[in-house]
């Protein structure tokens, strides 16, 4: 009962995305896609640092119909193998939904090109699992936790995203300070 109760929180965030991405065809969809490059410190009993650079997790946002909300799902993924033992694999899933303190303003040049014309603040609260799979470790952690940042234009369809979060792994009892340094890009 425990562990069905530990992922709760996860497959209503999932449901609520399927709900969005369900809506009407005729709404014209805007969409970011992403990677981030992170920076995690762990507290607590069993401190952490995790640094991935360039990337450690790509994601894709889909902006709201005359709303100033996004939701966006992220995935990070990764395998380690040393020789002499088994591989492990570690898996990041989140689901984000970003608040934007001003309109987006997405202006097109042409039909093909759309550029961010404004930097653009955002909060974003989120849940994840985070696991482990393989070697002889298999665990996993429902987090949440809450981001602040901005999205800054760069070129065209283009733009910078910086964010600092802090987060809590329910399972572990710990809290965690985040930095996400990413490219943003605006398919038309």
């Amino acid at each position: 009962m425990r562990r069905t109760a530990k992922y709760a929180p996860l497959a209503a965030a999932a449901a609520a995305l399927a709900t969005t991405l369900a809506a009407p065809a005729d709404a014209q969809r805007r969409v970011e896609l992403g990677i981030d490059a992170a920076a995690v410190f762990g507290l607590g009993d069993q401190s952490s640092v995790n640094i991935n650079l360039p990337g450690s997790r790509f994601r894709m946002g889909f902006f709201q119909p005359g709303s100033r909300i996004s939701i966006e799902p992220a995935v990070g993924l990764a395998y380690n193998k040393v020789e002499g033992a088994d591989g492990i694999f570690r898996y990041d899933l989140e689901l984000g939904a970003l608040y934007h303190f001003r309109p987006i303003i997405i202006a097109t040049a042409d039909e093909n090109v759309i550029t961010a014309r404004a930097t653009t603040p955002y909060v974003r609260p989120f849940v994840g699992l985070i696991g482990l799979a393989g070697g002889e470790s298999d665990d996993s952690e429902v987090s949440a936790g809450i981001g602040l940042g901005t999205r800054i234009p760069w070129r065209n369809a283009l733009a910078w995203r910086l964010e600092a979060n802090v987060g809590y792994g329910f399972d572990n009892e710990a809290a965690r300070i985040g930095v996400l340094a990413g490219l943003s890009f605006f398919p038309r």
